[in-house]
């Protein structure tokens, strides 16, 4: 978008800043003390700064000031475009100025596949087509997602250039951000104009709260800034650390990590974002068995508030903020821009990967046997501090499949991890399931997670997913894993896809572990996904609400009922998930609901199933297809 030469001059007025220069590299910082705030922290949006609006462009002064920390009547309903108080033309023109022309009207990554959008291009096109399943392509554009289904599905990869391409549930535009006065500039003017607003760092999440019909986004992607600590000493705490920006990669942490011989907590997949709905969704990682969840590992955030402030938030300044931004889920609070993690000295890994199918010697039952037979070993596994990532998936008719992807082995050496595991083999064998474990010892986690992890899929429109926590108690008794498995059998026998996580999250007295991680997660032994029934990709809407009405209340349903009480993984959990609150946040709703009216009081951030969404719906929706490409409008 363009903007008129005298309104560039009056942005240079309103945001007194200097332009951030990023590096991939990573930046070693001074031993021996606290974090400073990055450059492009440092410059901040400031009342002085509002004021010069008022003398250039009075007419439109009053989009751009600070919100207040109390409650005020608003419209029942966010403007959309088409309203008469959308935005003018004009006024995004002046608000891209004062971001320094960072403002970006969203056009859809298959909008060239298409001969209604003006960017129709065949090889472009092709492009897309041949790497939609990639998550780099999505996490590199301002407003993508990397599981579509809840955009609407307006505008995927076609061979037929005559098909109606949209926005649908993507942002309206977004604002491609590279320092802390552009996030103050779009939450303010978000705020003030009534624009439903979104946060977008890599569209990962399963619920796709990054997207929303008429939004306004905040791009946190391109804030990748790195600074290691060997020797942070700061309020007590003492040891490596590092500052990231809020746009940095699970992959890119484990690699700065390894170049300076330490370890870092990070997921499993390579573009979840570490500094950004990955902490704010507690996040687990291999890491965790060891030393607790990724949430639990921040010693301080950098976060612009609802009312456009910026603050710091750790224990001694906003302490209830800190709190809360570490578990209790994103685009609730504010715009994190960096964190502070805790870093760890560098350890061997050794991984174990193998599988075993039905067939000609291994029956239906035999392979449930052994399916039974690991979960027996859960507790001993975690116990050891071990962690196992696999997939139990049916193949055919009576067909299944399990597979390690893979058994993690964190600070163990091989021989230590294969007597670890031979007894389990052992019980395999005796079974009548033969299996060849290949078994491989790393010197470090980086090396580990790339020989073993496969790569991410994602891009499936149809797609819809949930999760269980199962506690400890769950493989405690034999009538209590008889149950627990005879609910996974049934939802792998319908058809459904399980990926599992062997995982206990450890208590670390290292680290300041009272924090909003759903309390399910300090109980649990694993963590189950469940694919919902297998649909056509041109399925109908009605079709695939069907499909995940049967995921909801059927499959899942079963597993709840054999873990009363426990809860489920937000960030990878159902959309459609009844009694969300206690299930993604547990006993800890009510505290994070009162932060939210706090620390919100105008209900700027919205996203589904996060704190308060309760509150707000969605025009337009069909039960148990929840789109986000209608209006956003307050309960009554």
């Amino acid at each position: 978008m363009m903007a008129p030469s005298g309104w560039l001059r009056t942005a240079a007025a309103i945001v007194a800043v200097t332009s951030a220069q990023f590096s991939e590299g990573v930046t070693v910082a001074t031993p021996s003390a606290c974090a400073t705030r990055f450059d492009w922290e440092i410059a901040q949006l400031t009342d002085a700064a509002i004021a010069n609006i008022s003398k250039q462009e009075s007419s439109s002064a009053s989009l751009f000031g600070f919100g207040s920390d109390t409650k005020v009547a608003s419209p029942v309903c966010k403007v959309f475009p088409g309203d008469a108080l959308w935005p003018s033309k004009r006024t995004w023109d002046l608000f891209n100025a004062t971001v320094g022309g960072a403002l970006i009207q969203t056009v859809p990554l298959a909008a060239p596949c298409y001969n209604n959008w003006p960017e129709k291009d065949a090889a472009t096109c092709q492009y897309v087509t041949e790497h939609w399943s990639d998550p780099h392509l999505h996490v590199n554009d301002p407003t993508s997602t990397q599981w579509p289904l809840f955009e609407g599905r307006t505008c995927l990869p076609t061979d037929d250039p005559n098909d109606n391409c949209t926005l649908g549930g993507y942002a309206a535009y977004s604002v491609a951000v590279t320092q802390v006065s552009q996030i103050q500039l779009a939450l303010n003017f978000a705020r003030n104009a009534n624009i439903r607003l979104v946060v977008k760092n890599t569209g990962h999440d399963f619920a796709d709260k990054s997207i929303g019909a008429g939004a306004l986004s905040i791009w946190t992607h391109k804030l990748k800034d790195i600074k290691f600590f060997a020797d942070y000493s700061c309020k007590g705490h003492h040891g490596p650390a590092f500052k990231l920006g809020s746009g940095v990669e699970t992959a890119e942490v484990y690699r700065a990590a390894d170049q300076n011989g330490v370890t870092a907590v990070g997921g499993e997949c390579r573009t979840v974002g570490l500094a950004g709905g990955y902490i704010a969704g507690g996040g687990h990682s291999p890491m965790s068995a060891l030393v607790g969840m990724g949430a639990d590992q921040v010693l301080s955030l950098e976060v612009v508030l609802p009312n456009g402030k910026f603050v710091t938030a750790s224990e001694d300044s906003y302490p209830d903020l800190y709190w809360a931004l570490r578990g209790g889920g994103g685009s609730t609070y504010g715009v994190v821009t960096s964190v502070v993690i805790k870093a760890y000295p560098k350890i061997p890994v050794t991984t174990m990967t193998f599988a075993f199918l039905t067939g000609p010697n291994v029956t239906a039952d035999t392979f449930w046997a052994g399916i039974r037979t690991y979960m027996s070993y859960f507790t001993t596994f975690t116990d050891a501090g071990a962690y196992g990532y696999f997939i139990v998936v049916g193949t055919g008719p009576g067909q299944y499949l399990f597979n390690f992807m893979p058994f993690w082995g964190g600070n163990m050496t091989q021989p230590q991890l294969v007597k670890l595991v031979a007894p389990f083999l052992n019980d395999l064998s005796e079974l009548g399931i033969a299996v060849t474990p290949n078994i491989t010892e790393y010197d470090s986690l980086y090396k580990a997670y790339n020989g073993s992890f496969p790569p991410e899929q994602v891009g499936t429109p149809v797609g819809n997913s949930a999760s269980r926590l199962f506690p400890r108690e769950n493989f405690a008794t034999p009538a209590k894993l008889n149950a627990t498995l005879g609910a996974v059998r049934y939802a792998v026998e319908q058809g459904g896809v399980l990926i599992g996580y062997n995982i206990r999250p450890a208590m670390n007295p290292a680290v300041n572990q009272d924090n909003s991680v759903n309390p399910a997660w300090r109980k649990t032994e694993t963590l189950f996904i469940l694919g919902g029934p297998a649909v056509p990709n041109n399925a109908t809407d009605a079709q695939v609400a069907a499909a995940s009405k049967v995921l909801t209340t059927d499959w899942m349903q079963k597993w709840r009922d054999v873990s009363p009480g426990a809860g489920s993984y937000m960030s990878e959990g159902d959309i459609n998930e009844p009694d969300f609150q206690q299930s993604f946040y547990g006993s800890y709703y009510p505290r994070l609901y009162a932060l939210k009216q706090k620390y919100d009081p105008t209900g700027l951030f919205y996203a589904p199933t996060a704190i308060g969404s309760e509150d707000w719906y969605i025009t337009g929706q069909l039960p148990y297809l929840p789109t986000q490409n209608g209006r956003l409008c307050k309960k009554t």
